[in-house]
């Protein structure tokens, strides 16, 4: 079977899938209501990214009997069970936060142990005793995998960042003869594709946190597995998913410095702004692949040029900065100085 065609029927099977079940999430209630936190106006099903979740769990058994796939991947990729199935058991019943961190940071702490990583890759930048290095890491993927949960509030945005991150990721993996995490991350691009057919704005159902967590800890477990077996750049997945961390992190510092209760609800990311000032679903979607088509040129130029990793890193970094200075003036986060009342000023 060529490329294009094992591709193209992961595809069609998702959108098969997902058809599927959307018929089930709307029979079961499944419905995800607007809220302080969405951009949607009418009921949606939501957890259809449990098919590309269970998909991929099922494409990575499948290569693996067919000897494609060899048994240490099933191991190393073992914890996104964790991860996923607590984010599909999420879309169906409320889970306190309290559990749902604890399960990713036991689904961290795994992924690790079985890495056999035990802080030894950010010891030299900390320059802090291992378990802390340890900690440190954890405590990074698990801000990865919320950070697909935080930015999944428009339509295909998320399912649109999935694809950019493991497309052009298996990409750069297949030059480093990495053929096998390649393999995989294309068949994860093409089964997210076929959910985004029906996530296109309007979107006929959302991913819910099946989904968005298990990519969240894919990328997270791609960077730390990449580059422990082939050295590839953990770099390389951070330009890729730029325009997550930066808007997310952003966000979340501006909202603690002005004292909100940044655990709860909000539609104060960048590209939720852009729809409060009257950009549609659709547009800020294109506008999104624009941006991840310039920072995939700039993972690129990590690849080809290692000696350029802090060029490229930077001029992300001030790419996105531009950007979000833009979306500051079209639409500030919190009201203009000339809006406040005078007797509020004095104060």
């Amino acid at each position: 079977m060529s490329w294009f065609a094992f591709l193209f029927l992961l595809l069609g099977l998702s959108w098969t899938s997902v058809g599927i079940y959307r018929w089930y999430a709307v029979n079961k209630g499944l419905l995800d209501y607007p809220n302080a936190r969405s951009s949607h106006i009418a009921p949606t099903p939501r957890g259809g990214g449990v098919v590309f979740f269970l998909g991929w769990v099922l494409l990575i058994t499948v290569l693996h009997f067919c000897h494609i796939i060899s048994v240490k991947y099933l191991w190393l990729f073992s914890p996104v069970l964790l991860v996923g199935f607590i984010g599909f058991w999420d879309d169906h019943h409320d889970i306190s936060a309290g559990i749902r961190f604890m399960v990713q940071c036991i689904a961290a702490g795994v992924s690790l142990f079985l890495l056999g990583e035990g802080g030894y890759l950010i010891q030299p930048w900390l320059a802090i005793p291992l378990p802390l290095c340890f900690l440190a890491i954890i405590v990074a993927m698990v801000w990865m995998i919320n950070l697909f949960n935080f930015m999944d509030g428009s339509d295909g945005i998320a399912a649109t960042e999935g694809i950019f991150v493991f497309s052009v990721g298996g990409y750069l993996l297949f030059q480093y003869q990495a053929y096998e995490l390649a393999t995989l991350a294309w068949g994860l691009s093409a089964l997210i594709a076929g959910f985004l057919t029906w996530n296109w704005p309007i979107a006929r159902i959302f991913m819910g946190d099946s989904g968005s967590c298990f990519l969240g800890f894919m990328v997270a477990l791609y960077a730390l597995i990449s580059y422990k077996l082939f050295h590839f750049p953990i770099m390389i997945w951070v330009i890729l998913t730029a325009m997550f961390w930066f808007d997310a992190t952003i966000t979340l510092v501006r909202r603690i410095l002005a004292g909100e209760e940044w655990r709860k609800p909000h539609k104060s990311h960048a590209y939720q702004r852009l729809i409060q000032g009257g950009w549609s679903h659709q547009r800020v979607l294109i506008g999104s692949i624009g941006v991840n088509s310039v920072l995939s040129g700039l993972a690129y130029l990590v690849y080809r040029d290692p000696r350029l990793t802090i060029f490229a890193f930077s001029l992300a970094v001030t790419f996105l900065f531009c950007l979000y200075l833009l979306v500051e003036i079209a639409k500030p986060m919190y009201k203009k100085w000339h809006d406040v009342a005078p007797n509020q000023v004095e104060q």
